[in-house]
C-alpha cells in the first residue's frame, strides 16, 4: 500500500513541477514584445511542462509499482 501513495505522490510532485514550468516559462515568454513568434514560445512551454507532467507520472508509477511487486516478493 506504501507503494502506491509514493506512485501517487510522485506524480503529483511531477505535475507541480508542471505547473513551475509553466509559470517560469510563461514569464520569461512576456520578457519579449509580442509577435507571432509568442505564440510559438507559449506552445513549446505548454508541451515541454505537459511533457514533464506526464513523463514524472509515467516514471513514478512504473518505479514504485515495481519495487512494491518486488517487495510482496520478496516476503
Amino acid at each position: 500500500m506504501r507503494w502506491i501513495l509514493l506512485a501517487i505522490l510522485g506524480s503529483l510532485l511531477s505535475v507541480l513541477v508542471g505547473a513551475v514550468i509553466v509559470r517560469l516559462g510563461l514569464d520569461w515568454a512576456d520578457t519579449f514584445e509580442y509577435s507571432a513568434a509568442s505564440e510559438i514560445r507559449y506552445l513549446v512551454v505548454a508541451g515541454v511542462a505537459l511533457a514533464v507532467a506526464i513523463g514524472g507520472s509515467a516514471a513514478s508509477a512504473v518505479f514504485f509499482l515495481r519495487r512494491g511487486r518486488r517487495a510482496r516478493r520478496e516476503r
